[in-house]
């Protein structure tokens, strides 16, 4: 959501890590400005800006079978919803 429909949970910038054995502790996690914690500004850059094959040593890009796999995901939930029965989405695409 964006703007003023979010809710009081925009910008939380932390992550309850819970490892095996230890107890959990909020780890804070670096943002940027703008929508999605800086994300969108980035992933804008790596689609539209000058240097589109700046190097992304964390492999934070998506290619077309990301995409794909993205989609496929909220088609099988969305016919789970329709239906009330389980959709395994290999049965939808084989990527």
């Amino acid at each position: 959501m964006h703007g003023a429909g979010v809710g009081d949970e925009a910008g939380r910038t932390e992550v309850l890590l819970r490892r095996r054995w230890e107890r959990p502790r909020e780890v804070q996690v670096p943002t940027g400005e703008g929508g999605h914690g800086g994300g969108d500004v980035r992933m804008l850059q790596d689609l539209f800006g000058p240097h589109r094959s700046t190097p992304d040593p964390l492999g934070r890009a998506a290619n077309a079978t990301d995409g794909a796999r993205s989609l496929v995901t909220g088609l099988a939930a969305n016919e789970s919803f329709a239906t009330g029965r389980v959709v395994r989405v290999r049965d939808l695409l084989d990527v």
